[in-house]
């Protein structure tokens, strides 16, 4: 996705105390919260007292930026859960169901209720660094060289490859869950692969008369880029749908392969091998995005982390000295 977020702030239940942090009011760290935070993290009994520290520090920031105006309600949370949809679908090339991103997101945060609270932390986080040290961190330069961008790339040239990849289209229909209406759907689809086969209908008209997908309707039934490691198709459309469509001959027309969701008529008009990518190679096929540009993207990201990181630790520690705050847990 565009990528998830981790979860930032503890959330805290009623039970012993296991420390307090009081910067404009008393918020109390239970040893429940304690134990869930470090079960999350899979940290040992021996980590206790760093993972305590690190969620005081959550804490003490989360109180900070309180008090300077910061704060993120219900309405807010669900616009960033829904920007991050966007950035995913994007990332992965392929539109989504609300029901798809949830199980992704079930997957790395449990719920969404949970996945939206660290985007809401997230942005509070970001919003109050900005706001006290942005002038900072704006000033910084933080593009590497282009020997480091190089040098980068030798490193770890083995680990830049590109997938074997068909750029395809399809007519479409979805399964009902109803046997009858899905066999009649079946009959149907089996009967235009035919007609396409035979000359008796083109693709383009059989798209635009059949095909249960609109979006794709528009574009003449095309769905754009399949790759072999795309998840995410894997994981809605099923294996057995996307070897099947790695598989296919060029310009020829598919019998009807069903796969999760429904049943599909494919044309494949474009396949690449799978292969090592150069450094000025484009990522993906049909994108103006090299190599080297996702390098210089990566480094200076990673530039900008650490800077960032630096002023938050600086401003951690400071509001720390402002707070009242007890450590209680004992081994």
């Amino acid at each position: 996705m565009a990528t998830l977020v981790a979860s930032v702030f503890a959330v805290p239940n009623n039970n012993n105390a296991a420390a307090t942090v009081n910067l404009i009011r008393n918020t109390v760290i239970t040893n429940a919260d304690l134990a869930s935070q470090m079960q999350t993290l899979g940290a040992t009994e021996d980590q206790a007292l760093q993972v305590l520290n690190i969620m005081i520090n959550d804490e003490v920031f989360l109180q900070g930026a309180e008090r300077a105006g910061i704060t993120v309600n219900d309405t807010q949370r669900d616009a960033l859960y829904s920007q991050q949809k966007r950035a995913y679908e994007q990332q992965v090339g392929q539109s989504l169901t609300d029901q798809q991103f949830e199980q992704i997101v079930n997957q790395s945060y449990g719920s969404v209720d949970a996945y939206k609270e660290a985007l809401g932390n997230q942005y509070i986080l970001q919003t109050y660094l900005m706001q006290e040290r942005g002038d900072q961190l704006q000033s910084g330069n933080y593009a590497p060289t282009t020997q480091e961008v190089e040098n980068f790339y030798r490193r770890n040239a083995t680990g830049f490859t590109q997938a074997e990849n068909v750029r395809f289209s399809q007519i479409y229909m979805q399964k009902t869950g109803d046997s009858t209406a899905d066999a009649e759907k079946l009959a149907t689809m089996t009967q235009v692969a035919s007609d396409i086969q035979n000359g008796v209908i083109t693709f383009e008209a059989a798209v635009n008369q059949y095909t249960e997908d609109e979006a794709s309707k528009a574009e003449g039934g095309l769905m754009g880029w399949l790759a072999s490691d795309n998840t995410v198709v894997r994981q809605t459309w099923g294996d057995a749908f996307v070897d099947t469509v790695l598989s296919l001959p060029l310009g020829a027309t598919s019998d009807v392969i069903e796969s999760n969701t429904g049943y599909h008529i494919v044309r494949v008009s474009v396949h690449n091998d799978a292969r090592l990518l150069g450094i000025d190679d484009r990522i993906q096929p049909d994108v103006d995005y090299t190599v080297r540009d996702y390098i210089t993207e990566y480094l200076t990201n990673a530039n900008m982390q650490t800077a960032m990181n630096e002023q938050l630790n600086s401003m951690v520690e400071s509001l720390r000295s402002e707070a009242r705050i007890r450590v209680l847990y004992t081994n």
